[in-house]
């Protein structure tokens, strides 16, 4: 930078004499407006300016980061600035960065001033290359390059191109621990997200070191020995060293263990406005106990759970270690209930669909009345549980001036609860299968579900119409009803019999509520059912009309039990499912049988978050003929194989075989059995680059099951009775659900695993509007 202003330094030689112009100019200026470099020299039309102020002007002029170059200078009267702006961004080009978003950079850029259309600060730009190369660093990208080139565009413009090259993140090769006596390194390392590089992680990133993670790392040491009694616990010093070629860490963590403490006694003070019996009941940590911090931070909790349901809702609670002669600690216990809490209002956002009634009618907690912490959990929990929502948030607010009374706030983001359905899926056996439906689960966002479902394939057709209301009444009785046809043609079936069967019936049904999570459901059922023989029928199903006939009317009635603490909606996160139901023939019926199942299925977090899951599911199902009835209906059986029992194997084809007559030409066909076992083990994962992960579900899945009978038809040798855990079948495979706005579209990529002679493998299906 050079200034040209010889006049104006002349006269500030000399203090006695103050000089001052009636007339300023300032030339050069292309962006920035004239008032606002008027304003920056401190000039005002019509007024005197006076050569003292020159100084703090250009001072003013270069600190604004607008100008490169600056000359004053005065000539017959008239003082003038020579101004040369720097030139502006007229392009701004970001490349090679992978585990930065380019998002997240623009913003950084914006904050700072730097983007298209703003002047061009080299320093600015250059604090930025250094922030950037220190959080590469940060990440273990040691020989990470970040690069900044500048070209020239027409009219005082310059192109700007950040270049990054992310180089290759520094492995851990040695991680030690050094000071442990009472624990191992393994005991107090398994838990640490960093590892050595080694044979057993050749494809995870555990070995790639990252600042923060071995923060994290330190952190979980302190809580490991904190956890055990160790108070005077001491991280001393962590030391981290780099190879000549910055590709390998060496990381040594120095530490104090110090005694293991013991807890003598557990005291209480403060405010207690309860029996202390009562507060005691929900301290686990006892006279004798290794000291815990984990214990301690849960029993801090629990304590001002217990507080809370009591309506002391803001309680604070303290816990006061006190370290004793002989490795002892006293607990002390500091209690400041505060006053009791009553709910003013209770306020509903987000659920532009569903009416506040259908929220406010699982609230447990009610306004006006003395809050209570646990009712309030619950009625989040309730709310999660009806499925139509992806977050549900709730806030507590204190009513401003007022000490005792609140306000909660529930905030909901709705998920798609309707679909126009459409269903696609293509198995080697059955060919392409279509389908298309209806359905909202949360009809014209009154908390009722509507649906009409008709799906169609080489073998079966049904048409489905169902109306639910699971409140019928103000206390919690659900009533519902179905409408259905069906009918199916086994002719194009090469797993299945050649037969016809025409079904035509309704359902009602009415559920009661036994506690929060769980219902009983009473239904009723009439059905008319039809059934033609192909021209070369099988042993079994030949039997079967020729003693009992083909057309029946039958009135079946049913009891099911649930109990389900569901939280996600489509793509559940947490909870369980249970589901026992029982079926039976009336004595008004033309037939006497019965079906007995068991559904059930539970979420386990692996790390705490709802991204790494772990899923269990189970089937088991038995029928069963009573009074004049042997044997369950053939067209009653359980069947097994295919996308909703054990994927890998095709549609309905595993279990026993039926026979033929010694005249026939037919070969032996899936028969389906009266008792059912499967199951589904799922290891669900978040898909890379995927953000949306709440409707969008990667899993590695393995299935087992099979069908069994305990009737076979007398000489068919393609059939045993009773159940043979040896002939469980087992695929694994991939699986990839996204509940689309329309509907859910899922893949299954699946092989057989002990497929048999005879078994009909099924690899690839692919679904629009249904999830497995």
């Amino acid at each position: 930078m050079k200034f040209v202003f010889t006049l104006c330094l002349m006269c500030l030689s000399l203090p006695a004499i103050s000089k001052s112009v009636s007339q300023v100019q300032i030339n050069g200026l292309l962006q920035v407006p004239d008032a606002r470099a008027f304003e920056m020299i401190g000039y005002e039309e019509e007024t005197e300016y006076q050569y003292e102020s020159v100084h703090d002007a250009i001072q003013t002029l270069f600190t604004s980061g607008f100008f490169s170059d600056i000359q004053v200078y005065e000539d017959q009267g008239v003082l003038t600035f020579e101004l040369l702006e720097r030139p502006s961004i007229g392009l701004l080009v970001i490349e090679g960065n992978d585990l930065i978003p380019t998002e997240d950079l623009e913003k950084g850029l914006t904050r700072s001033s730097l983007e298209v259309g703003e002047f061009y600060k080299p320093d600015t730009l250059n604090q930025i290359q250094q922030e950037l190369q220190r959080q590469y660093y940060a990440l273990g990208r040691y020989n990470a390059d970040v690069e900044v080139i500048t070209e020239e565009m027409p009219r005082n413009r310059v192109s700007v191109t950040i270049n990054i090259d992310e180089g290759e993140t520094a492995k851990i090769v040695h991680l030690n621990v050094i000071g442990n006596q009472f624990f191992t390194e393994e005991e107090i390392t398994k838990d640490f997200l960093s590892m050595e590089t080694g044979f057993f992680n050749p494809f995870g990133s555990g070995d790639e070191y990252a600042k923060p993670k071995i923060q994290a790392d330190l952190d979980s040491l302190k809580s490991y020995y904190l956890d055990r009694g160790f108070l005077d616990f001491e991280i001393v010093s962590s030391q981290v060293s780099l190879s000549q070629d910055k590709q390998d860490v060496y990381i040594v963590i120095n530490i104090e263990e110090g005694p293991q403490y013991f807890v003598d006694e557990v005291l209480l003070n403060g405010e207690l406005v309860l029996e202390e019996f009562e507060i005691f009941e929900k301290i686990t940590q006892e006279e004798g106990d290794v000291f815990s911090r984990a214990r301690a931070t849960k029993d801090l909790e629990t304590v001002s759970a217990l507080l809370g349901d009591h309506g002391y809702l803001f309680t604070k609670v303290n816990i006061i270690p006190e370290k004793l002669e002989g490795d002892k600690v006293k607990l002390t216990y500091h209690v400041t209930p505060g006053p009791k809490v009553y709910v003013r209002r209770i306020n509903f956002s987000g659920n532009s669909e569903t009416r506040d009634e259908v929220l406010r009618r699982q609230m447990v907690q009610f306004e006006g009345s003395l809050a209570n912490h646990s009712n309030i959990q619950q009625s989040k929990r309730r709310i999660e549980r009806l499925g139509y929502f992806g977050e549900v948030t709730l806030r507590t607010i204190p009513v401003k001036g007022s000490n005792d009374q609140v306000d909660i706030d529930i905030s909901v983001e709705e998920q798609p609860s309707g679909s126009i359905q459409a269903s696609i899926g293509y198995s080697e056996g059955d060919g392409m299968q279509l389908g298309f439906g209806i359905s909202k689960r949360n009809f014209l966002g009154t908390g009722n579900k509507a649906s009409f479902n008709i799906s169609t394939s080489d073998t079966k057709k049904a048409y489905t119409l169902s109306y639910d209301n699971p409140f019928f009444t103000v206390d919690g009785i659900s009533r519902g009803f179905d409408v259905f046809y069906k009918t199916t043609d086994y002719d194009e079936d090469d797993e299945v019999e050649d037969y016809s069967l025409d079904s035509l019936g309704a359902t009602v049904r009415f559920g009661y509520p036994i506690s929060d999570t769980q219902r009983i459901t009473f239904g009723v059922t009439a059905k008319e059912t039809k059934i033609q023989l192909g021209t070369d029928p099988s042993n079994e199903t030949s039997d079967y009309v020729n003693q009992y006939g083909d057309n029946f009317d039958d009135i079946i009635g049913s009891v099911t039990w649930s109990d389900s603490d569901l939280v996600g909606g489509m793509l559940p996160t947490q909870g369980y499912s249970t589901r026992l139901s029982l079926s039976l023939t009336t004595p008004i019926s033309d037939q006497e049988y019965g079906k007995l199942d068991l559904n059930s299925q539970r979420y386990w977090s692996l790390n705490g978050s709802n991204l790494w899951l772990l899923r269990l599911k189970g089937k088991l199902g038995y029928g069963f003929g009573y009074g004049g009835s042997e044997q369950l209906p053939f067209y009653e059986n359980y069947y097994a194989g295919g996308v909703y029992s054990v994927r890998g194997f095709d549609s309905s084809s595993l279990g026993p075989l039926n026979s033929y007559p010694s005249t026939s030409s037919e070969t032996p066909d899936a028969l389906g059995g009266n008792i059912s076992i499967t199951g589904t083990a799922e290891f669900i994962f978040p898909m890379p680059m995927v953000e949306d992960h709440k409707s969008v579900r990667t899993a590695f899945f393995i299935d087992a099951g099979n069908v069994f009978t305990d009737n076979c038809y007398s000489g068919n040798t393609g059939c045993e009775e009773g159940v043979d855990l040896a002939e469980i079948r087992f695929s694994a495979g991939f699986s990839w659900t996204w509940v689309t706005p329309i509907a859910p579209l899922s893949f299954n990529l699946a092989r057989a695993l002990n497929a048999k002679t005879g078994d009909d493998t099924d690899a690839f299906q692919f679904q629009l509007g249904t999830t497995f």
